[in-house]
């Protein structure tokens, strides 16, 4: 009986991500069967000639391209669902090497694994996965042999390159084979580059799952932490973060207060973002409570504050490009604090507070509204 090993091949194309956004916006194309096939084809002749012992494993492949946030996922989905299909072809013990291609029909790929997300803002980087099946000992040696030969002879041939940006009407400036490896060392420069590593730490803990726990700080002070294949966030709403979290040493005056906390809630929701787009399953919370998860889209919290006597009933405190931070409503000598935490949440509490009966004009004052003495959120004043 032959054992069957798989490895991951990806290849890695340079395109231009202007053509993916704006008024005239158009994504890669879904393949058909029969542009599949040649795609394919045109791929495992350039794979055999630097790896001629690869012509005795066979190559899967989906007729689509892929964001790096949709391949860099737990338990990388794309390729187990390649997995699912080779072996629908190779039932048994019978091992048979062969070229898999998968195309869409009326643009749709067979397994929704396989289909791109819609949702993903398309970069630079687009990826077309490759799985390389075969007895194991074949595929490991060949496993090894493409980490090192991949960085410095992985181009793919211009007639290869031309196939691709004819088929999946793209423009290429540059194409080459790589590896799961190298793509995820490319994201961690990426992000380290930003200023964001301790976000591949969480990344790379959730791609490569263990029953350890891992907790990382930002440079803003946000703690995350992954357990048991979930990302553990703890949101601070702006009364906590400035007399108990982050922002606690800080000064209030000269509106102080309001660029840290927007700088603190712009960093949350960015690591937040990105988690989700990468397929994370992220936990909200409130600090120092972990076993109760904020299931809401937003968060409702009462202040203790009195509301002034000719407080506006419903304000929306903003930040520049963060928009709305938070909305306080004033009901009599009552005023309550709500927070967005997903992206929906904003017209959820909206729907919310008009739900409730809270009624009356709407202030805009474009910044973060707070009292100096109590650091806490106050609503927008208005005129007696």
């Amino acid at each position: 009986m032959t054992s069957v090993g798989h490895h991951y091949i990806l290849v890695g194309i340079e395109t231009d991500p202007t053509r993916y956004h704006g008024e005239n916006a158009n994504r890669p194309a879904l393949l058909d069967r029969v542009a599949a096939e040649q795609i394919l084809a045109h791929i495992a002749t350039d794979l055999t000639r630097m790896f001629p012992a690869i012509r005795h494993c066979g190559l899967s492949m989906a007729g689509a391209l892929f964001d790096q946030t949709q391949v860099l996922r737990p338990q990388l989905p794309l390729f187990s669902a390649l997995k699912t299909l080779q072996q629908s072809v190779n039932p048994g013990d019978d091992f048979q090497p062969r070229l898999l291609s998968v195309g869409a029909n009326e643009g749709r790929m067979p397994l929704q694994e396989l289909q791109p997300l819609e949702q993903i803002p398309l970069g630079l980087l687009q990826i077309l996965p490759l799985l390389m099946s075969g007895p194991t000992e074949q595929v490991d040696e060949l496993a090894t042999d493409m980490e090192h030969r991949f960085l410095e002879q992985g181009q793919l041939s211009a007639h290869s390159a031309k196939a691709l940006e004819s088929h999946f009407q793209i423009s290429i400036n540059h194409a080459r084979f790589m590896t799961i490896t190298d793509l995820n060392a490319m994201l961690r420069l990426q992000l380290e580059r930003y200023g964001f590593l301790p976000l591949w730490e969480l990344l790379d803990a959730a791609m490569t799952p263990s029953d350890g726990m891992l907790e990382v700080t930002t440079p803003g002070g946000l703690i995350f932490k992954w357990q048991q294949g979930v990302v553990h966030s703890f949101f601070e709403s702006f009364d906590w973060w400035a007399s108990y979290g982050c922002g606690a040493d800080m000064p209030a005056s000269d509106q102080q207060l309001q660029s840290s906390y927007a700088d603190w809630t712009r960093e949350y929701r960015q690591y937040l973002t990105m988690l989700t787009a990468h397929g994370v399953t992220v936990s909200q919370h409130l600090p120092g409570m972990v076993d109760a998860e904020l299931k809401d889209t937003f968060f409702l919290e009462e202040s203790t504050i009195k509301p002034a006597a000719f407080a506006a009933p419903v304000t929306e405190h903003s930040a520049n490009d963060l928009g709305t931070v938070a909305v306080t409503v004033v009901n009599g000598n009552r005023q309550i604090n709500f927070y967005p935490l997903q992206a929906n949440g904003l017209i959820d509490l909206h729907q919310f507070i008009h739900q409730q009966g809270y009624s009356g004009g709407i202030a805009y004052p474009g910044r973060i509204c707070y009292d100096e003495s109590t650091r806490q959120l106050t609503a927008e004043p208005l005129q007696a």
